[in-house]
């Protein structure tokens, strides 16, 4: 019960961001520059897939990504809880405005809802990596992690390796895209690749748990 309590607390912080702060706005023109970008020729999926995961990378910088909410998150490890729920009630309020971004581009865009929830399972992995991204390294990490993933999260490793010299950092950003929550994994999760939503699942987990062992340390820092 204090498990889903401490997530309940956590995610009152999404309205407050969401209004009193730069997020919603920077949300919004997401939005519209993507499906600006549809109208020029932008694959409807690959838009949702980008609204997804970018909204995560987003709302991961302005809900966790300043020193202001590491501290926060030692101060909620005076009460009684456990890092697990903090950082598991901190990725649910990076999701939620990621996946109604999703949908909204998908609706505006006339994407299939097979898109949207491909783009929700993108936003659940991208925000899981991108949380545990920003807790070790702040906003400066997620500004680089949006680029990457806004540059090339889209795009099958092998265009990466196959091109005639593809230097050491397009074949680590080659490797990147293989093993980590890249858009071109998730293309086919609408239409019932398991194997996809495995890999999101995985990672989505994977992230939280190294994030709540970043929250953790925050009790021995402070």
């Amino acid at each position: 019960m204090r498990f889903l309590r401490r997530i309940i607390t956590e995610m009152t912080l999404v309205t407050p961001r969401l209004t009193r702060t730069r997020l919603g706005v920077m949300l919004l023109l997401l939005g519209v520059a993507l499906v600006w970008l549809v109208t020029h020729g932008l694959d409807r999926q690959t838009a949702v897939l980008q609204a997804g995961a970018l909204g995560a990378v987003m709302g991961a910088g302005w809900m966790a990504g300043n020193a202001r909410d590491r501290a926060a998150l030692a101060t909620a490890l005076t009460h009684p809880t456990t890092p697990l729920a903090i950082a598991t009630g901190r990725w649910v309020a990076i999701v939620v405005p990621a996946a109604l971004l999703t949908m909204a581009c998908a609706m505006v865009s006339g994407a299939q809802v097979g898109a949207a929830v491909a783009g929700i399972v993108a936003a659940a992995a991208v925000g899981a990596v991108a949380l545990t991204t920003v807790l070790m390294l702040g906003n400066g990490a997620a500004v680089t992690l949006f680029l990457f993933i806004g540059a090339v999260g889209g795009m099958a490793p092998e265009r990466l390796v196959g091109l005639t010299h593809p230097g050491v950092a397009r074949v680590a950003a080659a490797s990147a895209l293989e093993l980590g929550p890249a858009l071109w994994h998730y293309r086919d999760i609408g239409a019932g690749d398991w194997f996809a939503l495995l890999h999101a699942l995985a990672w989505s987990g994977l992230g939280i748990v190294l994030a709540s062992s970043i929250v953790a340390r925050q009790r021995t820092v402070r």
